[in-house]
């Protein structure tokens, strides 16, 4: 009797560990087009499963190791598909864990808080988003969506920027091409606004220029032909812009070499604002890919250009005026993006594959990579470009956004944590 006891106790713990398993299985599951919420994952429970992500059915897998040491997981942001409406074209740094979200309109979403603050009526292409103390810069082609907003100059086409407050509300708006009478700004990214809103400089094809946002007057800073010219190096266009903390401009674009001509080179300094003297240090040796430079906190990042990359990152400190190089793991990593975080603590390479995309995180201040994640899909489309990476530092959350660029597919926003 005692033994049909005991087997009977047994029958009865198995089934229910069958039904508490059955269960989990249930809520694991997650729908299509979702992003994806991963905790991070110490490198000794890597070693523990071969299946160390979070899968969506028929989407995507996540891979990850992180290479630090044991802390307590952040609270890793999310960001979800459904909080906008059309396909999301882009996203882009704000204030803290918040982000500006372009798709039929811009919205200011929290990523903590996994909702959307607010929206402004702005569709354009080619987006550069920044922010300073009191709100926001957008810049980029196209005359926007705001029917009702006026113009600082009555030219509404070509590159142009709208200030924003903290609230998200229309504050200005600039047309770029307007205020110049005999030249035009190149690119978005060769626009900057000073931390306090007060001034922005952008770079045109004979010049550099500085805007009063309060007069809305206009006066050039340096003429590239007569005044920028340092040992026998002429600059040729300023294609990327920052403000430093203390006011002053850093620049990185091409200079030609007056004594012998030929191609132009990739040239980086600093320009005041005052004055117009500048400094000039030329990379003979690495070409900048002067659309993806980034600033983050008082690092500039400056990328190599995709075909002479070599697996190598030339960083700026504007606080200190001191330049550092860094080494990724791979000899061809960074030829498939790299993205700096909104205060500079970290950088971030892409490597992508046939039904893949890498990500590696590294320490800015030590130069190592302290976590790897992997994003899988079933569809390789998403992998066919280079994704956009979002790193927020306060709460060590990644933000990959792929596809975006891609009609074919909807826009695949994951989201993931990791531990500095």
């Amino acid at each position: 009797m005692k033994t049909k006891w005991i087997c009977m106790i047994l029958m009865l713990v198995f089934a229910l560990n069958l039904s508490a398993c059955g269960n989990g299985q249930e809520d694991g599951n997650s729908s299509e087009y979702e992003p994806v919420k991963i905790e991070p994952q110490s490198e000794e429970d890597d070693d523990s499963s071969e299946n160390t992500g979070t899968e969506n059915s028929d989407m995507n897998e996540t891979n990850q190791q992180d290479n630090g040491t044991d802390k307590k997981n952040p609270a890793v942001g999310t960001v979800e598909n459904s909080a906008f409406s059309g396909k999301v074209s882009g996203c882009y740094y704000a204030h803290g864990n918040r982000i500006i979200v372009a798709a039929d309109k811009l919205y200011l979403y929290d990523t903590e808080k996994g909702q959307t603050i607010a929206s402004a009526d702005i569709s354009m292409e080619d987006l550069c988003v920044q922010s300073y103390a009191d709100g926001y810069l957008v810049v980029g082609q196209g005359s926007g969506g705001n029917s009702n907003a006026s113009f600082a100059a009555s030219d509404s086409s070509g590159i142009n920027g709208y200030i924003l407050n903290k609230d998200f509300a229309i504050q200005d708006t600039i047309s770029f091409s307007g205020l110049l009478r005999d030249d035009f700004v190149l690119q978005t990214t060769g626009v900057a606004v000073s931390q306090d809103g007060k001034q922005i400089a952008f770079g045109g094809f004979q010049g550099l220029y500085l805007y009063d946002t309060s007069s809305r007057e206009i006066r050039t800073i340096l003429n590239y032909s007569g005044e920028s010219t340092a040992d026998n190096m002429q600059i040729v266009t300023m294609d990327s812009l920052a403000f430093t903390e203390n006011g002053t401009l850093v620049y990185v674009g091409m200079a030609a070499d007056t004594s012998i001509g030929g191609d132009g080179i990739s040239v980086y300094g600093t320009v005041s604002t005052d004055s117009g003297e500048f400094t000039m240090t030329k990379k003979a040796d690495y070409k900048v890919d002067t659309e993806e430079v980034q600033k983050g906190g008082n690092l500039l990042i400056m990328p190599q250009s995709f075909d002479k990359n070599n697996g190598t990152l030339l960083i700026f400190d504007t606080a200190s005026n001191t330049e550092k190089t860094m080494s990724f793991s791979g000899g061809s990593e960074g030829k498939d993006g790299v993205y700096c975080s909104g205060q500079g603590r970290y950088v971030a390479t892409s490597v992508l594959g046939e039904d893949s995309v890498t990500i590696n995180i590294y320490d800015t201040t030590s130069g190592k990579s302290i976590h790897t994640e992997t994003i899988r899909d079933s569809n390789g489309t998403y992998f066919l470009r280079v994704p956009q990476i979002l790193i927020l530092d306060e709460s060590g959350t990644c933000i990959v956004v792929l596809g975006r660029g891609i009609d074919e597919v909807s826009t695949l926003i994951t989201t993931f944590g990791f531990a500095g």
